[in-house]
């Protein structure tokens, strides 16, 4: 297994783990992300990617920082971040800051996609 696939398997368990936890539906947590109920269940079942903004809302609904998503059950070397084509210059500074931010907490690299 990748290491890629490592932390987005972590990430999907993560994700079903406090939603359960949180008495949210599927449906209760797209509404809350203001994406489709088809889209969190592909993203539950690993066959969608969770982009940046997606995972600050994610973490905002289920009541966690974007750390807490992240953090796989064992230390992890890297990460894997999504972001969504022709983004706007403040969503790449941000996304700049938020992989110095993974550097420095979890001491591994982001990798965008």
């Amino acid at each position: 297994m990748s290491v890629s696939t490592e932390v987005e398997s972590g990430l999907v368990q993560r994700i079903v783990e406090l939603r359960v936890a949180r008495g949210l539906k599927q449906k209760d947590l797209a509404d809350a992300l203001g994406i489709d109920p088809s889209s969190v269940s592909r993203i539950e079942k690993g066959d969608r990617a969770v982009s940046v903004a997606e995972l600050v809302r994610l973490a905002d609904v289920l009541g966690v920082r974007v750390e807490d998503l992240l953090t796989a059950r064992s230390a992890s070397p890297g990460i894997w971040l999504r972001s969504s084509a022709g983004s706007s210059p403040a969503l790449e500074a941000s996304l700049d800051l938020f992989r110095g931010v993974i550097h420095d907490f979890f001491g591994a690299q982001a990798a965008v996609e």
